[in-house]
């Protein structure tokens, strides 16, 4: 699927985060002493303030128990997303190169 054809941006990882927080009936003290982070950190993510970097996609996906790839990707598709948007005209403008045969 074309990055631009999809109108609405996917979801920042930190929402899904939340829900995930929630299910596990953890609050957001406990969760980021889990995670060893800041309050302030975990609060950013959640808000989508803060990106979900390697690092807290190994923990998070430690602590979820799901793996860092599920986190890593979306927010890749995230950001993948907000940049498509904003370099359209760039991106448009290149010509797809053919290989050599």
């Amino acid at each position: 699927m074309d990055i631009f054809s999809r109108d609405v941006p996917p979801t920042h990882p930190g929402v899904i985060l939340a829900e995930a927080l929630e299910n596990m009936n953890l609050k957001i003290m406990p969760a980021a002493s889990l995670l060893g982070t800041s309050r302030q950190t975990l609060h950013k993510i959640i808000r989508g303030d803060a990106p979900i970097t390697p690092p807290m996609a190994l923990k998070i996906g430690t602590l979820c128990g799901n793996g860092p790839n599920l986190w890593i990707n979306m927010q890749t598709n995230h950001d993948l997303w907000h940049e498509a948007r904003r370099m359209r005209r760039e991106i448009e403008g290149i010509e797809k190169a053919v290989a050599a045969r």
